[in-house]
């Protein structure tokens, strides 16, 4: 299969092999046009190379494809130029090669790829007869830097694999099935933006492997491990295997653990981790959770929305809620008037102190109840106190989930609403209650684009964004939703979306019948949503955001 095209009008038409680009860089001389697909597959481009990255490129291409040298009339016959042809191909400029680089490119980088290359392609060389010959060639620079440099790379030590790992597989954990697969889509969201990206990406899929099978990737080279909220990471060496401790700490790649529930409720996950883990939390208040309560490094980083738009022109939905209906909080409550009679006052205490201030952090209510009957406490005693009581964050956030949703009804506010967890809720027999089945992946993006107004009620992510927000958006509808401190740093209310308070929801009904009878306004609002969406919340951003920081931590 063609993967690259090199357009030199000193040359006629020729297929040139691997041993021809590695042997003679000027065989490559002129315009070229990479396949997509190929870039994808051999790793991207190696940002790590200060020099030559076309070069280094193409000689990872012709091991697995089909390289043409071509005139420019010849290149143009083939009508790969033309549309749709065009799409699926890049065309290699000086932004590309020379991206990252804030320098004039010198004699030492150009000799640091060739010294790479020496050592990446040591046993084809010397196969090849000319090893001795790359050898010489950098020996007789005279460079002490330049030979110490060859050493490093022929013995393969971290300089050598800082490079390498650049260009190798970005491991997915994949096929979790938690909150209706949300976090699979997630998964292969992340997925497609690095490889849209030109990243090569490798899937586990936890629905059909074993997780016996991560032990065939120890001696691999990865670039990163992305999971989702995944027990992968806390997986560890059977006893009497010869190996202690976690399955990635044999894994030498920075490795990123995306969480979206509380902390707190993943406590036996979080508090050891395998080396060189970083937490992504969608709420900065649960990175800082981590932080400060499990000691690791831990980065805000929301998930994100699809850019495909399901344009819809009908709008024949008011208002659509694709979250479930929760358990109701005085039945949790009632439950547990057989507990402790002093854990009963505590948690009452606690409850209330999170409904006095709904803007507050349930970790700082809890500290707050706790020295309200002057407990005194450790790091540890508090988390193990927190997550005992855990259940009463994920309670109350439905309790006025449900208190939103009832008064919407009750206002004469007509609610489409998906999935199973409503047939048996109490206000079925509202007529402004419409159900339908389960709207995942494409369906709920088609529901979004149908919908005037989108309401989002936030699992008390109070510093916090969800990708039903980013989703909404990007098809143009309306996101009505209760505040977060991120969302008013980030967000202009009234203009972009519609902010509601959790303390306040008598207001929102007659909100929401204004934007509802202003077809105009509710324009204008879903136009300037869906630019700020498409520029910062697409899983194209997050993924040039993990990018990033895989340069960061890839020491």
């Amino acid at each position: 299969m063609l993967g690259a095209v090199c357009i030199s009008e000193e040359y006629g038409r020729k297929e040139l092999s691997f041993e021809e680009i590695l042997l003679d860089e000027t065989q490559i001389r002129g315009e070229i046009w990479i396949l997509k697909e190929a870039l994808c597959k051999v790793g991207g481009v190696n940002y790590r190379l200060c020099a030559k990255r076309g070069y280094e490129l193409l000689i990872r291409i012709a091991q697995e494809y089909t390289v043409l040298r071509l005139s420019g009339d010849q290149w143009k016959e083939d009508n790969i130029t033309r549309e749709p042809e065009k799409r699926s191909w890049i065309l290699w400029n000086s932004k590309i090669e020379n991206e990252g680089i804030w320098k004039e490119v010198q004699a030492e980088d150009e000799i640091r790829t060739d010294c790479y290359l020496i050592g990446r392609y040591k046993k084809e060389l010397l196969s090849l007869g000319y090893f001795d010959d790359a050898v010489c060639g950098i020996v007789s620079e005279g460079q002490e830097t330049a030979i110490r440099c060859l050493e490093q790379m022929l013995v393969r030590d971290g300089n050598f694999y800082d490079i390498y790992d650049c260009t190798q597989p970005i491991l997915i954990y994949r096929g979790d099935d938690t909150c209706h697969n949300v976090l699979d889509m997630f998964a292969e969201s992340i997925g497609n933006a690095l490889k849209e990206l030109g990243q090569r990406v490798e899937y586990f899929d936890m629905s059909k492997q074993q997780i016996s099978e991560l032990a065939d990737f120890v001696n691999r080279r990865f670039k990163a491990v992305i999971g989702m909220q995944t027990y992968m990471f806390s997986v560890k060496w059977k006893e009497g295997c010869g190996k202690d401790g976690f399955v990635h700490d044999s894994i030498n790649a920075p490795k990123y653990h995306f969480v979206f529930d509380h902390p707190i409720l993943l406590r036996d996950h979080l508090t050891q981790l395998p080396h060189r883990t970083c937490i992504l939390a969608p709420d900065g208040n649960y990175a800082q959770f981590v932080k400060n309560n499990y000691g690791h490094e831990a980065r805000f980083l929301p998930p994100a929305g699809n850019e495909v738009f399901c344009g819809s022109e009908a709008r024949d939905y008011e208002v659509v809620f694709l979250g479930s209906y929760g358990k109701d909080l005085l039945e949790e409550l009632s439950a547990i008037r057989n507990l402790d009679r002093k854990r009963c006052y505590f948690i009452n205490r606690y409850i209330l102190f999170m409904r006095k201030d709904l803007a507050n952090t349930p970790e700082n209510a809890f500290r707050e109840t706790m020295e309200y009957y002057g407990i005194q406490y450790t790091k540890q005693k508090f988390v193990e106190m927190f997550h005992r009581e855990r259940w009463v964050i994920y309670h109350l956030a439905d309790y006025y989930r449900n208190k939103t949703i009832k008064i919407l009804l009750n206002e004469g506010i007509s609610l489409h609403v998906f999935g199973e967890s409503w047939k048996g809720c109490p206000v079925l027999d509202n007529q402004k209650l419409i159900c339908h089945q389960a709207a995942i992946g494409r369906d709920a993006l088609e529901v979004y684009a149908r919908a005037k107004l989108s309401l989002n009620i936030m699992t008390w992510h109070k510093d916090g964004f969800t990708e039903r927000i980013a989703n909404a958006m990007l098809q143009k509808s309306v996101v009505v939703t209760d505040r977060t401190t991120y969302l008013e740093k980030n967000f202009v209310n009234g203009e972009e979306l519609l902010m509601f308070d959790l303390e306040n929801l008598k207001k929102l009904p007659e909100q929401m019948k204004e934007l509802l009878a202003d077809e105009a306004k509710r324009e204008q609002i879903a136009q300037r949503g869906y630019e700020k969406a498409l520029r910062w919340h697409t899983w194209h951003q997050r993924a040039e955001m993990i990018l990033e920081w895989i340069e960061k931590d890839k020491g």
